[in-house]
């Protein structure tokens, strides 16, 4: 069989390039021969000088000289190379296929990621809606930010409903989701694991050596987030009392010991290796949890998912709060014999929801 896959093909996010070449493994393990297909996003909701960003052009300049005059030549230059080496990868690897429109498959997957999520506009793909195939589900689908009165906000609600209904089955990875789908379709979809943790990449990881570096900490934030003052001093504090190195592999944090442009799979040797992980970030967790790292977490405006996804591994107690601190994190490493048994678990229900919907 031939399908398709709909997520965020395009963006140079570990995270994101992860989940979609872990899929596409599980997927060919099925039997299954699978690539993402090509889609123009909608980005109607969000204002011309932003959209500019992303539909590269003339009228792009603007926006990127503004970018280099905010962020500085070392950053600019980190960003410039770090979309290179995505889209090195994306070309290697073999990951994307056609455009949509004209894509020959049997089905569609849509997910995981946000993918139901409107913030940038709603893009119809993403909802099933003009599907090449009319054999579609979403795998581990998330409405991300978007709320159910977003949806009503944005006047998007038939647009939204119509598409979930029109599906054959739907999973989810977030209670967010979960709700919206019940509420829209009157269905209660059962939630699915991301496919970082459904593939695992356990045989890849067993192969990476160990990066040339002194004892580490790990930190995987957005470049834009994790700059706070106080938050920095705190991390950089816990790194000297415990002899660490602090290395951002991924995103550009000037205040780091260490900045590493690292390619889609090469960041989960960073991760490996790692004495102890700072992330606020969904596929950071993930990352942490796949390499067993003892790791703290920060929630930021995707508190909701983040959540979600420790309660699952109850490991809830991994969120930093006044009381809960690196020193009292570090000092009480997770137990990863539960944890693994969960993620068995659960990727077991994974590949039973694929099976079932191929």
């Amino acid at each position: 069989m031939k399908y398709g896959i709909i997520t965020h093909y395009h963006i140079s996010n570990h995270g994101a390039m992860l989940q979609l070449q872990a899929l596409i493994h599980v997927l060919k393990g099925l039997g299954v021969e699978a690539k993402a297909l090509r889609f123009d996003k909608s980005l109607d909701f969000i204002d011309e000088q932003t959209r500019n960003k992303y539909r590269l052009s003339v009228r792009s300049v603007p926006f990127f000289l503004k970018f280099l005059k905010e962020n500085g030549i070392k950053k600019t230059w980190f960003n410039f190379r770090k979309v290179r080496k995505f889209s090195a990868y994306k070309k290697t690897s073999g990951i994307i296929g056609e455009y949509y429109a004209q894509a020959n498959v049997d089905g569609v997957i849509v997910g995981s990621d946000e993918v139901f999520a409107l913030h940038t506009g709603p893009t119809p793909i993403f909802f099933g809606h003009a599907s090449p195939s009319g054999n579609i589900f979403a795998y581990a689908a998330s409405f991300g930010p978007t709320i159910y009165e977003d949806i009503e906000r944005l006047n998007c609600l038939p647009f939204v409903k119509s598409g979930l209904s029109s599906m054959k089955a739907i999973s989810v990875r977030d209670n967010n989701t979960r709700d919206i789908v019940e509420r829209l379709t009157g269905i209660k979809p059962p939630k699915a694991c991301d496919p970082v943790i459904l593939y695992g990449y356990q045989e890849e990881i067993a192969g990476f050596e160990r990066p040339t570096l002194p004892p580490y900490l790990l930190i995987y934030a957005y470049d834009n987030n994790m700059n706070d003052a106080e938050e920095v001093a705190k991390i950089k504090v816990f790194a000297k009392e415990r002899n660490l190195k602090i290395v951002s592999p991924g995103f550009y944090h000037e205040w780091c010991d260490l900045v590493v442009n690292a390619a889609p799979m090469e960041i989960l040797r960073y991760f490996k290796y790692a004495e102890f992980v700072v992330t606020d970030t969904f596929h950071g967790t993930v990352m942490s949890l796949i390499t067993n790292r003892n790791f703290a977490v920060i929630t930021r405006a995707n508190k909701n998912k983040l959540v979600n996804l420790l309660e699952e591994y109850d490991q809830i107690g991994r969120i930093m709060t006044d009381e809960t601190t690196l020193n009292g994190l570090y000092e009480h490493p997770i137990d990863y014999k539960c944890v693994n048994a969960e993620m068995a678990h659960r990727r077991m229900e994974g590949l039973n929801f694929l099976k079932k919907n191929l």
